[in-house]
């Protein structure tokens, strides 16, 4: 089938898209350089009353830190704001086999290398912390306590750190070893009242490769709602041009019943949730970004950006010697799924997977389960494409007999379209009747592409954020969550060449051609469904060029068992092609029941009586003889 000048056009234009997509890596650069972080002076408080920033100390302080390890990560604590400095995430099977480190040191715009607050650290608004020098107070294996005291104020904080114990047949891996629970204790130790209002510091997290996807957002949970805004919330470029702003320095919520807030990346989160949930009163948070550049291999120097957040913590009004203690818990490990789903504390919409997320959800625990049996998370990708496969097939038996028959009427329906051409109208009639004599549904063939829509968005919610796949190889694939590159051609900038998705492409392609084909005769629509059909394997690859490799794998051999499927269904007769019996319409069919109706009450036969107002007796549908049973 030859393809006119506008289409043509078409497959040109995405050729051209494509190609632009292999030779740009896709970095998470923003289109204007953002606003300079806002310092304390700059900020505005958070709530009416004053925050209270202590009064940094005269001289250097001396850092000090501390390292607890769990079966899961390593933590770095620092005295400088009592939190987590760092957390690096150890290989597992719900993080990957990578290990990441999790508020690392980043590098400006200007190349200067800085380190992130601490995870935990008080913020009085946006970009004002606290520089107080805690005291290490106690240590556990599994717990650390700071305490600090503002010489200016008086005001005295305690910070206690302790990792959750796993339940009864958990591990550290399957969540507990990335979740803590913090408790925040402010003492006014003072001579006079105080007004204070605090946030308690995310950390900082941004992209770990270029080809990442997903880009760095704030999250959060809050009026059983779930929610996300990365880097380009902070932007205001209006309608082609008209209404453009600078961009926000930061971005601040009052949320309803929050029950966490913090910020993700593609793999990773921190989120923070207070112990109880305020039901008459909101949560404040703040978002900001900043603008980091870092080395990526063959891309070279890459720029993104980072975001960071501050959880507001209940205000404070204490007296003299006075004291209130806020509880919570802070999660830094894996956006997985599986484990944030074993956390509970609603921490699993922290995925955002979308509308199909109950898809999501199983395909993901359908997976772990086939890798818990097999340890090779490819062969896992291949048994779950299978099985879905599987469930679908009646359908696509179904939709091939209807083409088959759909095709033995082509005869038929072009003798229609010839004798009632001028009549468009009663052609569509004759058209329906057909089908409805001989009983074949014209959109039968289209069951099996509307049932693998909603298949297709949910595996693919599902695969795009599993870090359960990071690090993990297959045959020339050498990371599953990353394209799998093969070869890249040192022109324009670097042109990659990703196999999966060629293979995909060229296995659609084949798919599609020992298909059955539908009866086209003369019909311009079904021409163009065809064509639009044609393109669609260069759109898939388009598409999932640069998606995680694990994503070509899944369609590429989702195709090849639709190839085999094919193949057996050739294999079988030929569907016969009969004319049904007339059924009679809905309105015969009541005027021969109310005949009957009317036959039996000439035959002597007692008819139903009509329902008695008030109830009882039984019911009001059935006859004398029912009742007398």
């Amino acid at each position: 089938m030859k393809l006119n000048r506008t289409e043509w056009i078409v497959v040109v234009i995405c050729a051209a898209v494509l190609g632009w997509m292999l030779t740009r890596p896709p970095a998470q650069k923003p289109p204007e350089k953002p606003s300079d972080k806002p310092t304390a002076a700059e900020t505005k408080p958070a709530d009416t009353a004053k925050p209270a920033v202590p009064t940094p100390p005269p001289v250097p302080v001396q850092e000090e830190t501390t390292v607890i390890t769990s079966g899961a990560a390593e933590y770095t604590f620092t005295n400088i704001g009592g939190g987590i400095q760092q957390v690096r995430i150890l290989p597992a099977q719900y993080s990957g086999k990578t290990e990441e480190i999790l508020n690392a040191k980043f590098t400006d715009e200007k190349g200067i290398q800085h380190s992130p607050q601490a995870i935990g650290t008080l913020s009085g608004s946006a970009g004002s912390f606290e520089s107080l020098a805690y005291n290490k107070d106690a240590q556990t294996a599994r717990s650390i306590t700071f305490s600090a005291t503002d010489p200016a104020t008086g005001l005295k904080i305690t910070k206690k750190w302790e990792l959750v114990d796993p339940k009864d047949g958990k591990k550290d891996t399957d969540g507990y070893g990335y979740l803590w629970n913090l408790s925040v204790t402010f003492t006014n130790t003072g001579e006079t009242s105080r007004k204070d209002a605090w946030f308690l510091y995310s950390g900082q997290l941004t992209v770990l490769h270029s080809n990442d996807w997903i880009k760095p957002a704030g999250t959060w949970y809050a009026d059983g709602d779930a929610e996300e805004a990365d880097w380009t919330a902070f932007q205001h470029g209006g309608f082609l041009g008209m209404g453009a702003r600078d961009p926000d320095k930061e971005i601040t919520h009052d949320l309803k019943e929050m029950v966490f807030a913090g910020v993700h990346n593609q793999y990773y989160a921190v989120l923070i949730s207070p112990d109880s949930v305020k039901k008459d009163d909101a949560t404040k948070i703040w978002l900001t970004r900043q603008e980091i550049s870092f080395e990526d291999g063959d891309h070279g120097k890459v720029k993104a950006m980072a975001m960071q957040s501050g959880v507001g913590l209940d205000p404070l009004n204490l007296g003299k010697g006075e004291s209130y203690t806020w509880k919570g818990q802070v999660y830094t490990g894996p956006r997985s799924g599986t484990v944030l789903n074993e956390l509970g504390g609603e921490r699993r919409q922290a995925m955002h997977y979308g509308w199909f997320r109950t898809l999501s959800r199983l395909f993901l625990g359908l997976l772990n389960t086939f890798y818990g049996w097999t340890g090779i998370y490819a062969l896992s990708i291949v048994l779950l494409t299978l099985l879905v496969r599987t469930c679908i097939w009646p359908l696509h038996i179904k939709a091939t007999r209807a083409m088959k028959r759909m095709s033995k009427l082509a005869p038929m329906m072009k003798e229609i379209r010839e004798k009632h051409k001028e009549d468009p109208q009663r052609m569509n009639m004759e058209v329906m009747k057909l089908y409805r004599d001989y009983g074949v549904n014209p959109l039968g063939g289209c069951l099996p592409l509307l049932f693998q829509f909603p298949i297709f968005l949910g595996y693919f919610s599902m695969m795009k954020t599993a870090v359960e796949m990071r690090g993990h190889s297959f045959l020339w694939v050498k990371d599953l969550s990353m394209p799998d590159t093969v070869y890249t051609i040192p022109i324009f900038g670097g042109i990659a060449i990703n196999a999966l998705p060629i293979v995909m492409s060229i296995t659609m392609f084949i798919q599609m051609k020992v298909a059955p084909q539908p009866a086209m005769a003369d019909n311009p629509q079904m021409q163009m469904q065809m064509k639009i059909f044609k393109v669609m394997p260069f759109l898939f690859m388009f598409f999932c060029y640069n998606y995680p490799s694990a994503l070509a794998l899944y369609w590429s051999v989702q195709n090849i068992i639709s190839i085999g499927q094919t193949w057996l269904m050739k294999r079988q007769g030929e569907p016969e092609l009969k004319k049904l019996p007339p059924r009679p319409s809905f309105a015969e069919r009541m005027m021969a029941a109310q005949a009957a109706r009317q036959q039996k009450l000439k035959g002597g036969g007692k008819g139903p009586k009509p329902p008695r107002p008030g109830g009882g007796g039984g019911s009001a549908w059935k006859n004398d003889d029912q009742r007398k049973k």
